[in-house]
């Protein structure tokens, strides 16, 4: 990815909590079949000093079968954006631009088979995106779980290169950044109110 050094943020813990605040991101593999990309609900753990990403994917989407190479995948972590106009600028001689913030994760993606580790992952992501269903969840049978195990693969992404893009008007000065963040917090969508939050949360 691109990303000019006025850009770069190297915070390990900015970046953690952005890819746990935004986990809904897409896998990337390049197999047999050219590239793929599955849009997934990612856990996101800092283990050893290091994150590692957890998700599953049908087992009808031939796109695992790209693990077997043992070749790096990328996880793509792009949440909020917003345009923004050359109308908040000083000087006219300007031209539209978007604010965003985007995250590539790397690594090797590798299966995880045991029944109990595919169960835990399937429970941290219900702890995470609706916990009140775990009640629901312990009630099913283990004849029911089992087949809806077996329409899954479930695997782990230990991250060995993180790129980061915070795109956030950066360049500005602080009175065209302040115009910029005041419309898209008065603009009614909460995306690019989001997008304004991390702009002034990263000047």
């Amino acid at each position: 990815m691109y990303v000019p050094k006025i850009n770069q943020i190297d915070d390990p813990a900015a970046l953690l909590a952005y890819m746990r605040a935004y986990s809904f991101a897409v896998l990337a593999t390049s197999g047999p079949g050219g590239l793929m990309a599955t849009h997934l609900p990612f856990v996101v753990e800092e283990e050893g000093g290091g994150i590692t990403l957890r998700a599953h994917m049908a087992k009808a989407n031939a796109q695992w079968r790209d693990f077997a190479a043992g070749e790096d995948a990328l996880v793509i972590f792009m949440q909020p954006h917003a345009y923004v106009s050359p109308r908040h600028y000083d000087s006219r001689q300007n031209v539209p631009t978007w604010n965003y913030v985007a995250v590539h994760a790397y690594g090797r993606p590798l299966l995880i088979e045991e029944r109990a580790a595919k169960i835990a992952l399937q429970q941290t992501l219900i702890r995470q995106y609706d916990p009140a269903y775990l009640e629901q969840m312990a009630e099913l049978p283990d004849s029911y779980l089992d087949a809806r195990l077996a329409a899954i693969v479930s695997f782990s992404l230990a991250v060995t290169r993180i790129e980061a893009r915070y795109k956030l008007s950066q360049d500005k000065n602080p009175a065209e950044r302040e115009r910029i963040a005041r419309e898209f917090e008065a603009s009614g969508d909460s995306v690019a109110a989001e997008t304004a939050r991390l702009m002034r949360a990263h000047k």
